[in-house]
């Protein structure tokens, strides 16, 4: 079993997930697609990552710009535990 930090964000009519994941998920261009792929369907709306411990964002456009100006701390961050 795993834990996972991921939050659910309401901005406007949009509505997306926050998941934390290990900085080599968002730096491996091979793998952080298949990561936002299958955050989106766990979290089941569109997801974007966030590298644990250099704060690094990946995914839709919109939705980085977005969190790159929101303070990590105002997150309503969410733990769950997930079969690994």
């Amino acid at each position: 079993m795993s834990k996972v930090q991921f939050a659910r964000i309401r901005e406007g009519s949009v509505t997306f997930g926050v998941v934390v994941v290990k900085d080599h998920a968002v730096d491996n261009v091979g793998e952080r697609d298949n990561a936002v792929a299958y955050w989106s369907r766990w979290v089941g709306l569109p997801t974007i990552l966030l590298g644990a411990n250099h704060h690094r964002f990946y995914g839709r456009g919109d939705l980085v710009r977005f969190m790159s100006n929101v303070s990590l701390d105002r997150i309503p961050w969410r733990e769950a535990t997930i079969a690994a």
